[in-house]
């Protein structure tokens, strides 16, 4: 396996102290800082403020709500039937066992799982590259699909963490085959069995990739590491051990639950393949990537491109890590092909790959180009950028529907200028035109990112990657709920159906969901419902949003959604009624 080559990031003293007094002027050395180390720690940074800050504040979606509710149950010694009891959402319930249940305990370890992923990227710079890891990791620093999962209760920011953490593991392993690297490869293959569908898949993968690099490729790297793993009682019987705590684990739910002889993690994964097929649009994972992380599915596909181009003609100039890029991409696209029950968080499981091959393709532009030929091409930069920027502008009025005729044949010729520098610029001087072109889309990618992901983290606007939303109607509900259980007393009735959307919001009510209502003093259910012996109350209660674009291709609608982030078709809502009893 061939180490992708490193660009040279020099440190700079930050303390050095020179003795004018001696004979020969002596310099003390003082701490070093390295450039690279301070975009890493202002990187790791970011994404904490991004994941942390006001992580308790927006509301809870209903899938959110009801895995948090099921963590309440479980702490609380009950285990309801849709407890599945993977790796998040059973440390969640041991956090509300010892701590109490809130919104912020609940989506804690997501949010620490999506910093540490960050983070464990600076070890992927032998393979990726030093400026390939840094753009790797600015990716998913600031994705706004990964900021959205990492502020939430559901399992993928940890399954990403883990699946990292077994990449990492594994070709740290295949270059130093020593214990202290063998230890977290070994966890993080015995957790992903226990924690989501993105840690599965890459286990899964690993499992292919070292039996086809061992037989196939006749890697010296994966057969040495086999070896030196046979040959160290220390490291084999630390793999049985660990992988016979996982099996229990698994099985018990980490202590939790006895009722099923299966594994959290491949559970999940499988169900992503349940019949019958769910009703969300084919295009309902593309959409998503184009709205929200196009430029990792860019920089992805240009990667993904370049590295099949040089395996297929180069074969022995790729490397080991390469190879395992290719088959972790097309393993994850298969998957969410083939996928029947679709959620947005599934896209973690490409996103991933496709953020190392941006990072792999980033390293190969940087050390390839021409910078002396694209500095003479700044001006063709620069007019490419406004032409862009005019173009978003005149995009902006037209989609605020105040754009008259003059303005949009502006944007038109905006777009068609800025395609024919393009051009241009490729044809006359292709060698310093491609990192220019490559600056010019990385600004436009930065602009993107960094609206999009503070509008997903902090502006609770309309966002269709995830589905309905508790509102805060919802705490108004539980706070007349309760005020109606002290005046009347008795119990009072849930409708059964609702406990996905009200379980949480009315875990310390004094109600319960479902039953039998003849000694009930008040029902809360569907407006329509009209339970006998009630009469409703002329309060309609909106607890719950989402929404779904009618027309995702639609370019004006959309761009005034990505700028304002509201919804521009119809809104899925679940209303509720109060009904009180009457005799």
């Amino acid at each position: 396996m061939q180490d992708a080559p490193g660009r040279d990031i020099r440190s700079t003293a930050a303390a050095t102290v020179v003795h004018a007094e001696a004979p020969k002027a002596e310099v003390a050395r003082g701490l070093t800082v390295s450039v690279e180390a301070l975009f890493w720690a202002g990187l790791v940074t970011a994404s904490g403020a991004l994941r942390l800050v006001h992580i308790g504040s927006p509301p809870l979606t209903v899938d959110e709500g009801q895995r948090a509710f099921d963590a309440t149950r479980v702490a609380g010694g009950d285990v309801p039937q849709t407890w599945r009891g993977d790796l998040a959402e059973a440390a969640t319930s041991y956090l509300f066992r010892v701590f109490g249940e809130t919104e912020l305990l609940a989506r804690l370890l997501p949010a620490l799982a999506g910093v540490a992923l960050v983070g464990l990227l600076w070890l992927a710079r032998p393979y990726v590259g030093r400026i390939g890891a840094l753009v790797a990791g600015a990716l998913l620093a600031f994705s706004p699909l990964f900021v959205l999962y990492s502020r939430s209760v559901m399992a993928f920011s940890l399954g990403s963490f883990v699946a990292i953490l077994i990449v990492v593991s594994l070709f740290g392993y295949l270059q130093n085959p020593r214990s202290a690297i063998a230890f977290p490869l070994i966890v993080g293959l015995a957790l992903a069995a226990l924690t989501d569908a993105v840690a599965t898949l890459v286990a899964l993968a690993v499992v292919v990739f070292v039996v086809f690099e061992g037989v196939f490729f006749s890697n010296a790297e994966v057969r040495q590491a086999w070896r030196a793993f046979r040959r160290s009682p220390l490291q084999w019987v630390t793999a049985l051990i660990v992988l016979a705590a996982a099996i229990q684990f698994g099985i018990t739910r980490f202590g939790t639950s006895l009722e099923r002889l299966d594994l959290p993690g491949l559970k999940l994964f499988w169900e992503m393949f349940d019949t019958p097929r769910d009703s969300r649009p084919p295009e309902y994972h593309f959409a998503l990537l184009l709205a929200y992380d196009w430029p990792v599915l860019l920089g992805g596909t240009a990667g993904f491109v370049f590295v099949a181009m040089r395996f297929l003609r180069q074969r022995r100039e790729s490397t080991a890590f390469q190879r395992f890029l290719l088959l972790w991409t097309v393993a994850a696209s298969l998957v969410l092909a083939l996928t029947t029950r679709r959620e947005a968080g599934q896209l973690l499981i490409l996103l991933l790959p496709l953020a190392l091959l941006t990072g792999r393709f980033a390293e190969e532009l940087t050390g390839r180009a021409d910078w002396a030929a694209a500095g003479r091409l700044w001006l063709a930069g620069v007019a490419i950028a406004a032409a862009a920027g005019a173009a978003a502008v005149l995009m902006t009025e037209w989609s605020s529907g105040s754009a008259d005729g003059a303005e949009r044949l502006t944007l038109i010729a905006s777009v068609a200028i800025g395609l024919a520098l393009v051009v241009i610029v490729l044809a006359r001087a292709r060698a310093g035109a491609i990192p220019v072109l490559a600056v010019v889309v990385a600004l436009g990618a930065t602009v993107f990112v960094v609206h999009s992901t503070l509008g997903v983290a902090f502006s609770n606007g309309a966002e269709f990657a995830v589905d309905l939303r508790l509102t805060p109607r919802a705490a108004q509900l539980r706070a007349t709920v309760d005020k109606l259980a002290r005046e009347r007393g008795g119990t009072i009735v849930v409708d059964a159906d609702l406990s996905d959307e009200l379980g949480w919001t009315l875990r310390d009510s004094p109600v319960v969901f479902g039953g039998p209502t003849d000694r009930a003093s008040a029902v809360v259910s569907r407006p329509d419902a009209n339970p006998a012996g009630f009469v409703a109350r002329d309060e309609v209660w909106r607890v719950a949003e989402g929404w779904y674009p009618g027309e995702v291709l639609a370019p004006r609608r959309l761009w005034r959604w990505l700028l304002y982030r509201e919804p521009y078709s119809d809104v899925s809502a679940v209303d509720v009624r109060i009904f009180v009893r009457t005799i």
